[in-house]
């Protein structure tokens, strides 16, 4: 039987609390959320569950990014299904994440982000994203602040992002390799 990734209502509203008060206010990241990130990191799609999604919307519903990259996802098919997935703004690793096949979800966040910004009200927000990047990145010029010394260096350079795949505001296109 597989080892299911669960969290209580408050680790979940701790964490989420957590990854937002890590950019925003400049602290440390807790245990908790530690575990969490390396867990989302390490874990594919077939391996994620309602935990991971619940703490990622919670954190979109409250964070307004300061930047606006543009991001890309590889996937393997067409869906019209709304789901919380990591993007990256890096074309090589958009590349090599769909292997040189399937479809890019592309997302001027710039776009994205003007319908959100009159709101200014933390828990209403629709279409924002997170810099899990920035986070790693942080983590490892100030120490490592626990994560180890190896998985900072394997993913601090992903440029990874977590947004929910909404089509009414972001472009599917399909992946053409021209190296015959």
């Amino acid at each position: 039987m597989k080892d299911y990734y669960r969290l209580t209502e408050i680790q979940k509203t701790n964490i989420s609390q957590n990854l937002i008060d890590i950019l925003e206010k400049e602290i440390c990241p807790s245990a908790e959320t530690i575990t969490f990130i390396c867990n989302w990191i390490l874990t594919d799609r077939s391996e994620k569950f309602k935990a991971y999604y619940d703490v990622w919307d919670n954190v979109l519903k409250n964070f307004y990014p300061q930047t606006r990259p543009l991001l890309i996802r590889s996937i393997s098919r067409k869906s019209k299904h709304e789901y919380i997935a990591s993007f990256t703004k890096s074309v090589f690793s958009a590349e090599r994440f769909g292997e040189r096949k399937g479809y890019w979800i592309i997302c001027e966040t710039k776009d994205c982000l003007l319908s959100d910004i009159p709101i200014y009200k933390p828990g209403s927000y629709r279409n924002t994203f997170y810099p899990l990047s920035d986070v790693l990145k942080k983590a490892k010029e100030k120490g490592g602040w626990g994560f180890s010394e190896r998985f900072l260096n394997t993913y601090s350079g992903e440029d990874e992002y977590i947004m929910k795949i909404n089509f009414s505001f972001m472009y599917l296109l399909k992946y053409v390799d021209h190296n015959y």
